[in-house]
Parts: structure tokens; sequence; C-alpha cells
């Protein structure tokens, strides 16, 4: 797997169908297959893997698992990048978990690439004023603003070198191992 590509992770416990619906959005935005995974898998197993591909974890990457340590633990381990995508509220605003997962992630030395907000409304003063690495929004798919957004987005996530846009190579790559 390509290294470079960062994991997709929430910020605590997010909602399935969120998260699924913003992995896959992303997935298709890059054309890279998508992977999930379970928090209750094996962090090394997972990260081991050499397929192409965009990974996200399904549950609560700070949860203790029983053989030790934690997703976050073994994502500064293995210095893989992953981006946290953090649920919206209708209001505009987001839970202190946005907050207290990017700190988590910076204690521990986690790559952390920046948020995403998946969902809710998007309050762009409250995003500049909680001084988090926002790299923008995914509204619901239904929602007249998705396309442009996720369009924003990407242009973001390119800028700032997080996400490059993969070759041709890489793509038939990806889409040989889907």
């Amino acid at each position: 797997m390509s290294t470079d590509i960062p994991l997709l992770v929430g910020a605590g416990s997010v909602p399935e169908l969120r998260m699924r619906e913003a992995a896959e959005a992303l997935a298709r935005l890059w054309s890279l297959p998508l992977q999930t995974h379970a928090t209750g898998a094996s962090p090394a197993s997972v990260l081991a893997e050499t397929e192409p591909g965009l990974i996200r974890l399904s549950g609560d990457p700070a949860r203790q698992r029983p053989d030790g340590g934690h997703w976050l633990d073994a994502l500064a381990d293995w210095r893989r990048p992953l981006l946290l995508l953090v649920p919206g509220e209708t209001d505009g605003s987001v839970s202190g978990q946005a907050a207290a997962y990017a700190a988590l992630c910076n204690q521990l030395g986690a790559p952390l690439r920046g948020l995403i907000q998946i969902q809710g409304s998007w309050n762009q003063e409250q995003r500049r004023r909680d001084g988090l690495l926002w790299c923008g929004w995914i509204p619901a798919r239904d929602d007249s603003a998705h396309a442009f957004q996720l369009d924003r987005l990407h242009l973001c996530l390119q800028r700032s070198g997080v996400m490059q846009t993969p070759t041709t190579a890489a793509r038939g790559e990806a889409a040989a191992q889907a």
C-alpha cells in the first residue's frame, strides 16, 4: 500500500453511515479503491498490506485494544498520515472531539494531515476560530453543495500536498487491484 495516501480516521466513534458516505466520496474523487477495517483489526496486519488504495477505519481509533495500545499509537509508530473525519452539526458547530483527537495525534506524534468536517453545516468563521488544521467539508450526498465542496476539498488537499492527484499508472494499478 502506498504510504503517502492518508488513512481516514474518525474523531471518536463517528456514525457509520456518515463515515462511509464521506470515505466513498473521497475514494471516487481520487479514483482509488476503498478498504474498510474495523478498529478491532490488528494495526500491524492492516498497515503491512501492499495493495494501493484508501483505507477507512471504522470505530474509535483511540479505544484501547485488548493487546494494548490503540490505532492512533500504531499510526504514529508506522508514521502513517491520517485525516480526521469529524461530524458536523446543523448549527455549524463540531464536538470537542475534533480538538481532543487533534491534540492526541500531536501528543503521540501521529502524522495528522488535517481535519475534514462531514455533513452538518459548514461555519468557516468557527472553523478558523478553533485553530485546527481544517481542510474542508463534505456535505451530505443529497446536499446541493456536495459536488462543489468535494472539488474545493480536493484542491485544498492537493495544494497542501496531502493528496496528490494519482497518476494514470497509479489509477491503473488501483483499478487492477479492485
